[in-house]
């Protein structure tokens, strides 16, 4: 028996010699890089029959100063959007905030998140019902639908 386990040893031991000096002899192929130089107009001329517009800074910074910077939507009446929110045990800040961004009473969900958070009255959220106006700052918010 002791003869066979040699054997089969030493047979595995020559496969793995030849395997790996198989291996460390040849050599792999390597990847192909073809260098091509293109111009910067023959770049330009390549973006622009994709549909994009290539423009200089100078030309951008013109078209910049020419075109009035985008402005808000009107600004909300006086009184502002009228919304209620209903709050059921479990409801999260970030829960509260997506309500309220798609009432249209604030604009940024996330910013209203890190009020809350920072400010600690996301530990404080009333279950119940709450109204509130878009002409409400975020700290007026905060308090009406908290208890602190």
């Amino acid at each position: 028996m002791k003869q066979w386990i040699q054997a089969f040893s030493i047979g595995l031991l020559t496969s793995t010699a030849v395997l790996g000096i198989t291996y460390l002899n040849t050599e792999s192929p390597e990847a192909e890089v073809i260098k091509e130089s293109m111009s910067e107009q023959d770049m330009m001329d390549q973006l622009e029959q994709s549909g994009y517009r290539v423009l200089s800074n100078e030309e951008w910074a013109a078209v910049n100063a020419e075109s009035p910077s985008p402005q808000k939507s009107d600004p909300p009446s006086p009184q502002g959007t009228t919304y209620s929110i209903d709050i059921t045990e479990g409801t999260t800040t970030p829960e509260i905030a997506g309500k309220l961004v798609d009432a249209g009473i604030i604009e940024d969900a996330d910013a209203f998140t890190s009020f809350m958070e920072e400010r600690d009255y996301s530990r404080y959220i009333q279950i119940g019902q709450a109204t509130v106006t878009s002409s409400m700052t975020l700290q007026e918010i905060a308090e009406t639908v908290t208890s602190k």
